[in-house]
């Protein structure tokens, strides 16, 4: 009499998420998709009025800001992100993801991408 043993197959381990799912899953897992589309969209139609979006208006403000002192409107402008973070985080409503992303264009509006030569050389224009 022989007794033979057969192990049972293993089954395949599943796959590593690949890096845009694990982006993907982190963002939806923070806040809906719907609602980061919307806040997007409502930040950057133009106002009636205006004919410019809530978002350009404030770029263009931190620009003038900029215009008088570069230290300025960065502390006008990553303040004001901050802010909106700091309300994003507390409740993930579609007002708090408008603001940050009105905020983060106002940031990018305050930049001036010569400032990281003139932080790394001190040479100026």
């Amino acid at each position: 009499m022989t007794v033979e043993l057969v192990m049972p197959e293993q089954p395949e381990p599943e796959p590593d998420p690949g890096r845009w799912e694990r982006l993907w899953g982190s963002v939806t897992g923070f806040v809906s998709p719907w609602k980061a589309f919307g806040a997007l969209a409502a930040a950057v139609t133009p106002v009636p009025w205006t004919g410019y979006s809530a978002a350009t208006t404030w770029a263009y403000t931190m620009s003038e800001a900029r215009a008088m002192h570069p230290a300025l409107a960065y502390a006008i402008a990553l303040g004001a992100f901050g802010l909106a973070v700091r309300r994003l985080t507390g409740r993930r409503t579609l007002l708090a993801l408008w603001a940050t992303a009105v905020t983060f264009f106002g940031l990018v509006g305050a930049f001036e991408w010569f400032d990281v030569v003139v932080i790394i050389t001190g040479v100026g224009r």
